[in-house]
């Protein structure tokens, strides 16, 4: 077995364990036995909706109903006696004997996973000797870390979000102050409770902002405990619980309302709003993925494609979905920040070179680890996924700690960041000035 089949075999597991360990949505994928999953259906699976009558007053052996009536229970109509299993009538008019006759039943809705995810990356031989393999040992590592799971997370929590309703009473709007978490969170746990849902199976999960706010009140601190937990995939994790529940504490740019899942990874849209928290209960939200194809082929194989190196094809399916009888085991807090300050941003640092000049020294984008190039204007940009044209007069791309000379004064440009298409996928949320 070379190298290339050791990856293809071994790395589903390793995925399972990138996932336990990277997500912040793994916690939710505790709900396999009511999937059945089948692949072979073009990524259909099936989920289990139990349903089931009611309790029913109980009735003795020959008892008459016009001399018992159960306690606590109003009087039993003559119209219902034949839902008894005893009653035909054979014994005394109005009898009825022991258990009334009820229903199970258990429906499969099915569902389309959502989301069909590849890529094909190719890596140039001479590039990666050049690195001692460093690229192609680390690639499917990296991808799934800064990649796929970001992508997986944000895609979960923004369908989840788009459950809840403010009409129905699990979806409230507005920004939380350190005083009000409390409060907030007790709503989210009345409505829980109202609705069925037990403690043990509630998790809250916060945005960042909302963590600092949590860890800056004196309200909670002395609610706040640690809790040992042990993956699906046997990782074992210490989390933050509140009230008996834990708390994830999520990146904000996988935190936001209406992700947009785009040909170069994904962004916020124009309707995103960041969340501030979510409560979900483990058996309401129904998450899953597979690791449908993933392949590396060598350079002697490459090289049929006219390319000489390496070519990784990876293809994955994911999706979640909350049956319509379990909407009421999630409770959102959805912020008035708009989800394009949080995701696909852009941070640079300028400094001044010399004399009329200055530099750009350093920069990050949001999420981390995007391949592109830095460009800048004195106008605005436009909004993300638009195609954006170095003309080098008006738009202007830039390189590291590369010197632009400027006439006298202090000037202010709006910095993107964009794809080898051209696409812009990350920008300033204002203008930077630079002196």
């Amino acid at each position: 077995m070379n190298a290339f089949e050791v990856i293809t075999t071994y790395l589903p597991g390793a995925i399972d364990k990138y996932f336990a360990h990277d997500s912040k949505t793994a916690i939710l994928e505790k709900g396999k036995k009511y999937i059945d999953v089948n692949f072979n259906e073009k990524g259909y699976v099936k989920i289990a909706n139990m349903l089931m009558d009611g309790l029913s007053d109980y009735y003795q052996t020959q008892q008459n109903s016009e001399n018992f009536v159960a306690p606590n229970s109003a009087r039993p109509s003559d119209s219902i006696e034949a839902d008894y299993a005893a009653y035909a009538g054979n014994i005394d008019t109005g009898s009825r004997d022991g258990f009334a006759i009820g229903g199970m039943d258990v429906q499969w809705e099915i569902f389309r996973l959502q989301w069909v995810r590849g890529k094909q990356f190719r890596i140039d031989y001479i590039a990666n000797e050049e690195t001692a393999g460093v690229i192609i040992g680390n690639a499917l590592q990296e991808f799934h870390r800064l990649k796929v799971i970001p992508e997986v997370d944000v895609s979960r929590f923004s369908y989840i979000a788009d459950q809840a309703s403010a009409t129905l009473g699990n979806l409230i709007s507005g920004d939380i102050s350190a005083n009000q978490i409390m409060g907030k969170f007790n709503d989210a746990f009345e409505w829980m409770t109202n609705m069925g849902v037990p403690e043990e199976e509630q998790v809250i999960f916060v945005s960042t902002a909302t963590m600092t706010k949590i860890r800056n009140t004196n309200e909670l601190t002395k609610f706040l405990t640690q809790g040992d937990y042990r993956s699906e995939a046997g990782i074992d994790f210490t989390v933050t619980k509140y009230m008996g529940r834990p708390i994830i504490v999520v990146p904000a740019d996988r935190f936001f309302t209406e992700a947009l899942l785009t040909q170069n990874g994904y962004r916020a849209t124009s309707g995103s709003k960041a969340i501030n928290f979510m409560v979900v209960s483990t058996k309401a939200t129904i998450p899953v993925r597979k690791l449908e194809y993933e392949k590396v082929y060598g350079p002697e194989l490459s090289g049929l494609a006219g390319f000489h190196g390496y070519l990784i094809n990876y293809l994955i399916y994911h999706g979640i979905f909350v049956p319509k009888n379990k909407v009421p085991g999630v409770y959102v807090s959805v912020s008035t920040t708009a989800g394009t300050t949080v995701v696909n941003t852009l941070m640079v640092d300028v400094r001044s070179a010399s004399d009329h000049s200055w530099k750009l020294v350093n920069y990050f984008t949001n999420p981390v680890g995007m391949k592109g190039t830095i460009v800048y204007s004195a106008t605005a940009l436009g909004d993300l996924g638009s195609t954006i044209t170095v003309d080098g007069t008006t738009i202007k791309s830039l390189s590291l700690n590369t010197s632009v000379a400027e006439s006298a004064g202090n000037k202010a440009y709006y910095f993107g960041f964009i794809d080898a298409k051209g696409t812009l996928i990350a920008k300033t949320t204002s203008t930077v000035a630079v002196n």
